[in-house]
């Protein structure tokens, strides 16, 4: 089977898997519990938190909230953020092409009193640095954009944001990284609180963290037991901790290698792409290799897709979470495209273990199939 649709989700690695099951044989008891076993992993998860800040170099201004993924940890971000200080503020900005568990959330914040700000992207996968300072405000207190989006892997320019925000002192900038972890070169103190997600780098799905400042104050999600200092209530889950930390450590410590190896494979494929008459590539100036999008100009995504799945090549046509909707993408959408060309997009989406060959049996079993099914109406 080659597995082209990492960034729906990625195969735990060997070293996950055995940290996972050493922790949860060796280390199933409560790290609420105040006997001295509880206590020896509270006190464990305590130096995670440490060890998870160091792999994505940041400081001790940093703490980390541990949760089920990015979708909880987009919740809690800006709800939690808006709930807690709303009073000074009530608008907040997002750009038209986040992650649907950023969107609906401020989408649900807009019927709940909240000013909203949906912000374009231009041709480029770039936000305009001057319409973004024209719709800032003194009443904006909270700023939402992922740095790498997942359909089409262009990186926004978060940089030039946080210029901007650090001058408007009630405002935060929260960063979905569930994408950029591992697959961009980033800066990630430019975020006051980034998501990070287990299942996009080789971890477990449930397992994921919320790393904000610990000067911002959120409301709470969900109320019970007070842990994780009153903002994530439920029983921590030590070993799917222990399971993301392993996970983000070896993410991070093979970055460099692991970008060079998956720039190589993109760039073949898109050297052999770019000429095929079917297909319209969507490339930009600043982007993440592991991610690789194009159009097909006169067959349907979901036909090609499925074809590509009965040769045991496993490939995406939106982000896995509309898959089922058959929705046009809003992304593409969002940059231009009309509703047809929205609908037949196919992702390719890497992980550290593709390989060339891999890349090279795609291109032979994607051109066969594209001429198998010329002439045929779709």
């Amino acid at each position: 089977m080659i597995y082209f649709d990492n960034a729906s989700s990625t195969k735990p690695s060997k070293e996950v898997l055995e940290a996972y099951i050493n922790a949860a044989s060796n280390n199933f008891e409560n790290p609420n519990s105040i006997h001295k076993l509880g206590m020896k992993n509270f006190n464990e998860i305590n130096r995670i938190r440490l060890r998870i800040l160091k792999a994505l170099n940041l400081d001790s201004e940093y703490e980390v909230i541990f949760n089920s993924g990015a979708t909880e940890s987009n919740n809690l971000g800006i709800i939690g953020y808006f709930n807690k200080n709303k009073n000074r503020g009530n608008h907040i900005i997002t750009t038209k092409v986040e992650h649907d568990s950023v969107l609906e959330v401020f989408k649900y914040l807009e019927n709940h009193g909240a000013k909203v700000t949906y912000l374009d992207i231009n041709k480029d996968g770039e936000i305009d640095i001057d319409e973004f300072k024209k719709v800032i405000s003194k009443d904006t207190i909270l700023v939402s954009i992922m740095p790498v989006n997942n359909e089409l892997g262009f990186a926004l320019n978060i940089k030039d944001i946080k210029e901007i925000t650090k001058n408007y002192p009630k405002c935060v900038l929260h960063l979905d990284c569930a994408q950029t972890v591992g697959k961009y070169p980033f800066d990630y103190s430019l975020g006051d609180m980034l998501t990070i997600s287990g299942h996009k780098i080789n971890g477990l799905k449930g397992s994921g963290a919320l790393i904000k400042k610990k000067k911002i104050n959120l409301e709470p999600l969900l109320y019970g037991g007070g842990q994780e200092n009153n903002l994530r209530s439920g029983t921590l889950d030590y070993p799917g901790i222990v399971a993301l930390c392993v996970a983000l450590e070896n993410t991070m410590k093979d970055f460099n290698q692991n970008y060079k190896n998956i720039q190589d494979l993109q760039g073949f494929l898109i050297e052999k792409l770019k000429n095929n008459p079917e297909i319209s590539l969507n490339i930009f100036k600043n982007k993440t290799p592991f991610i690789l999008n194009f159009n097909l100009k006169t067959k349907k995504a979901s036909v090609v897709v499925e074809a590509l799945s009965n040769e045991d090549i496993m490939v995406s046509s939106v982000s896995a979470c509309n898959s089922k909707k058959e929705s046009p993408s809003h992304v593409l959408l969002a940059l231009g495209k009309n509703e047809e060309e929205a609908k037949n997009a196919i992702r390719l989406s890497f992980n550290k273990t593709n390989t060339l060959d891999e890349a090279k049996i795609f291109i032979e079993k994607f051109n066969k199939i594209i001429d198998s099914i010329i002439g045929r109406k779709l």
